[in-house]
C-alpha cells in the first residue's frame, strides 16, 4: 500500500475517534477582563469555562487588575460563565481555534439587585395587620395551630382588635375543637374527675370544661390581660446567637414579654392572666380538683409551663411550622463542623510574591449549603495568613513551602472559622494545588466548629 494512501486511511481514522480532527490541532487560549457598569475592575471574579462536552470545566480567577487568562485550551466551543459576589452572573459562549489567543471584550458585570423587605407606604397598623394574617397561615405540620409566635425581624405591635382576632381563631380552629374531644375522651377512660359521672353526660361535661379551659387560658391568660396591660401575647422566635444564647432567651421570656412600646418588660400580664384562668376554673372544675395552695401552684406552674413552652418553640417547633412568611426574620440554619469550603488564592504566588509571613486572601470557589439551602455563594470573601517560601534546588526548579493559619469566610454577617482538617484534633497538611500557571492556588479547608448561619440572599 503507498504512503499517501496509508496516511489518508490514518486520518480518516483519527477524525473518527477525535471529532473535526482535533487530534491534529495546537491549543489556543483565552483572556479578557471584567469590570462593573462604571468601568471600575473586578478582582477576584471566579471564571469557570465549560466545554460543550462531559468534559470537565476549568476555574480561573481575575487579579488585581480584573484580567484573567486560559492557556492551553483545546479548540472547540465553550460556555464561559462569571460569577462575583455582589454582581450577578454573566454567562457567555465562546469559541476557540487552534492557535488562536481569543482576546474577549471586556465582561461587564451588574450590581445585583438589592432585596429588601421593608414595606413602603404601610402604616404601623396596616403592617401589623399583614403579618398578622401571616401568622394566621403558620401551623405546625401543616394542621395544628401556631399563630402566637413571630418570625418578624420588624414586628409591628399589635391593636386590642388584632389580639383578640389572633386568640378568636385559635379557640375556633377545628384542630382545637378536635383534640379537646381527644383530652376529654382519656379524661373519662381515666375517670378523671369522677364527680362528672360517665356515660354521654359526664363526656359532656370533660369536653365543656375542656374546652372552656382553652378559652380561658387564650382570651384570659393571654389577650385580655396582655390587652389591659399593653403588652405582646406572641412569642419572639430568637434566629441569632449561639445555642446557649438562644436556649436562655427561651427561658428568660418566661419572666419578660415585649411591650406594646417596643420594649421588653416584666411580663405581669401572663402572671395575672395566668391566675385570672385558673381561678375560672374552679367554676366548672369539682370542688375536689382544688387544693389550699392552688394560687401559689400556678404562679410556679405558669412560669415552668411558660419556659417550657418557648424552649419547644424556640428549638422544635420552629423546624415544624409550615407557611413562615417570606418577610419573616431569615432563620438561622446550623453549618455542621467539619463542612469542606473549596477556596482559591486571590494573589499569585510566583516567584515575584512576598515570601514570609502575611494575609492572603481568597475567594469561595463553590457554593456551601446547610439543610439544601445556599449559606455562602461562590465568590465570597475569606481570609486567612499564609507562610510562603520558594527556594531553588540543584535542578533548577523551585521548591515551594506553604502553610495556611487562621482563615476564615465571611458568610454575610457571619465569619467562618476554618481549619485544615475535617475532624477536631487532628493533624493534616493542608493539601493545595496549582491553578493551571497563574501562580494561584486551590485549597479545600473544613469549618472549625458549629456555626448558625444565614441563608445567602
Amino acid at each position: 500500500m503507498r504512503p499517501a494512501r496509508c496516511g489518508t486511511i490514518v486520518t480518516a481514522i483519527l477524525n473518527t475517534i477525535f471529532p473535526a480532527g482535533l487530534w491534529a490541532q495546537n491549543p489556543g487560549s483565552v483572556r479578557g477582563s471584567v469590570t462593573d457598569s462604571s468601568g471600575s475592575v473586578v478582582a477576584g471574579a471566579i471564571l469557570l469555562l465549560q466545554p460543550a462536552g462531559p468534559e470537565n470545566g476549568r476555574t480561573s480567577i481575575t487579579d488585581q487588575d480584573g484580567s484573567f487568562q486560559f492557556n492551553a485550551v483545546t479548540p472547540g466551543t465553550y460556555s464561559l460563565t462569571i460569577v462575583a459576589l455582589g454582581f450577578t452572573d454573566r454567562k457567555m459562549d465562546i469559541t476557540v481555534a487552534a492557535d488562536e489567543t481569543l482576546e474577549l471584550p471586556s465582561a461587564v458585570l451588574q450590581v445585583a439587585p438589592a432585596k429588601s423587605t421593608v414595606q413602603v407606604g404601610l402604616s404601623q397598623k396596616e403592617r401589623a395587620a399583614e403579618q398578622v394574617h401571616e401568622e394566621e397561615q403558620q401551623r405546625i405540620l401543616g394542621v395544628f395551630p401556631n399563630f402566637l409566635v413571630t418570625y418578624q425581624q420588624d414586628t409591628a405591635p399589635l391593636t386590642a382588635a388584632q389580639k383578640f382576632r389572633l386568640g378568636w381563631k385559635i379557640i375556633v380552629d377545628p384542630e382545637v375543637l378536635i383534640a379537646t374531644g381527644l383530652v376529654a375522651g382519656i379524661e373519662q377512660a381515666r375517670n378523671a374527675y369522677p364527680e362528672f359521672g360517665q356515660g354521654m353526660e359526664g363526656y359532656g361535661k370533660r369536653v365543656g370544661a375542656a374546652y372552656a379551659d382553652q378559652v380561658s387560658a387564650v382570651l384570659v391568660g393571654r389577650i385580655v390581660t396582655q390587652t389591659l396591660f399593653h403588652q405582646d401575647p406572641r412569642y419572639y422566635f430568637k434566629s441569632d446567637g449561639s445555642f446557649g444564647a438562644r436556649l436562655l432567651f427561651a427561658i428568660g421570656t418566661a419572666f419578660v414579654c415585649k411591650g406594646d412600646n417596643g420594649r421588653w418588660q416584666p411580663d405581669y400580664s401572663d402572671v395575672i392572666g395566668g391566675l385570672a384562668a385558673g381561678e375560672i376554673s374552679t367554676l366548672y372544675y369539682p370542688a375536689s380538683s382544688r387544693t389550699g395552695l392552688r394560687l401559689f401552684h400556678n404562679v410556679l406552674l405558669g412560669f415552668g409551663g411558660r419556659a417550657s413552652a418557648h424552649i419547644v418553640q424556640q428549638f422544635i417547633y420552629s423546624k415544624l411550622t409550615t407557611h413562615i412568611p417570606k418577610a419573616a426574620a431569615r432563620l438561622k440554619l446550623d453549618l455542621p463542623e467539619g463542612t469542606p469550603v473549596d477556596l482559591i488564592s486571590v494573589e499569585d504566588l510566583r516567584s515575584g510574591s512576598p515570601q514570609g509571613t502575611h494575609e492572603m486572601s481568597f475567594v469561595l470557589e463553590k457554593n456551601i449549603e446547610a439543610d439544601g439551602v445556599v449559606v455562602a455563594k461562590e465568590g465570597s470573601k475569606a481570609m486567612g495568613e499564609v507562610s510562603y517560601g520558594a527556594t531553588d534546588n540543584p535542578r533548577g526548579a523551585q521548591t515551594v513551602s506553604l502553610s495556611i493559619e487562621h482563615v476564615s469566610l465571611e458568610a454575610g454577617k457571619t465569619s467562618i472559622p476554618l481549619r485544615s482538617s475535617p475532624k477536631r484534633g487532628e493533624s493534616a497538611a493542608i493539601e493545595y494545588r496549582w491553578v493551571e500557571d497563574t501562580g494561584r492556588i486551590e485549597v479545600t479547608l473544613y469549618s472549625a466548629r458549629d456555626v448558625a448561619v444565614t441563608p445567602a440572599p
